[in-house]
C-alpha cells in the first residue's frame, strides 16, 4: 500500500499543480480585463467631470456676458458710453 499510495499522491500532486498554473493564466487574464475596463472606466470618469465643469463654466461665463452686454445696451441708450458719444457728436 506504501508504493501505491505514493504513486497515487504523485499523480494527485501533478494534477494539483497543473490547476495552479491554469489558476494563474486565468487570474492573469482576469488583471488585463479588469486593468482595461479601470482605464476606461477612469477616463469616462475624467470625460465626464472635465464636460461638468466646462458646462459649468459655460452658464457662469454666459450670463458674465449677457450682465455686461445688458450694461453696454443700457449706457449706449443713456449715452453715457465712449462710443454714443462719439456716435452723438457726429450726428450733431
Amino acid at each position: 500500500m506504501g508504493i501505491a499510495s505514493g504513486v497515487g499522491h504523485f499523480f494527485q500532486s501533478i494534477i494539483e499543480l497543473i490547476q495552479g498554473f491554469l489558476a494563474t493564466i486565468v487570474h492573469f487574464f482576469q488583471l488585463i480585463v479588469n486593468s482595461i475596463l479601470g482605464v476606461f472606466q477612469v477616463f469616462v470618469n475624467f470625460v465626464e467631470g472635465t464636460l461638468g465643469f466646462a458646462i459649468h463654466n459655460f452658464f457662469i461665463l454666459g450670463t458674465v456676458a449677457a450682465a455686461v452686454f445688458a450694461y453696454l445696451l443700457y449706457a449706449q441708450r443713456q449715452g453715457t458710453t465712449p462710443v454714443s458719444r462719439t456716435i452723438k457728436n457726429k450726428s450733431s
